[in-house]
């Protein structure tokens, strides 16, 4: 999964998945809190190698694990294409009206658009790009 996609939440809480993302993701998907102000999105393959790896994690390391397990939404889109995300996952994230889908390879974030514009303002330079193409090692 790859490129930027902007879109807006309805008021009932919905949001169209981008048409470019829709085979990739699946009929089925899961959406749950990112490590930064974002939501991130799973296709059901994905959720099950992080739900595998969680599984083999001992039972103290597991119980620190409750809110974001609590915090975890199984998504179906509807015929036209959009899928309800709960309101305190809506709020983690700030999303307010508009929104942007990241692809980011094997998983897809949603951003709140104006925290993702200046997310982007502040990365994306040449030094920037530089950076991670070194530590890529291309």
């Amino acid at each position: 999964m790859y490129g930027k996609y902007n879109h807006t939440v309805d008021n009932k809480g919905r949001i169209f998945v981008p048409s470019k993302l829709r085979d990739a993701l699946g009929e089925t998907f899961f959406v749950m809190p990112g490590i930064e102000n974002c939501l991130n999105v799973y296709t059901q393959a994905g959720w099950q190698i992080m739900q595998d790896k969680i599984n083999e994690l001992p039972l103290a390391k597991r119980a620190g694990l409750r809110v974001l397990m609590g915090n975890i939404c199984e998504c179906t889109p509807d015929k036209q294409g959009r899928f309800l995300i709960p309101t305190e996952l809506r709020d983690y994230a700030g999303l307010t009206q508009d929104v942007t889908f990241l692809g980011q390879g094997d998983h897809a974030e949603i951003w709140d658009a104006e925290t993702y514009r200046k997310t982007e303002e502040e990365k994306l330079s040449p030094e920037y790009m530089r950076s991670i193409l070194e530590a890529l090692e291309i």
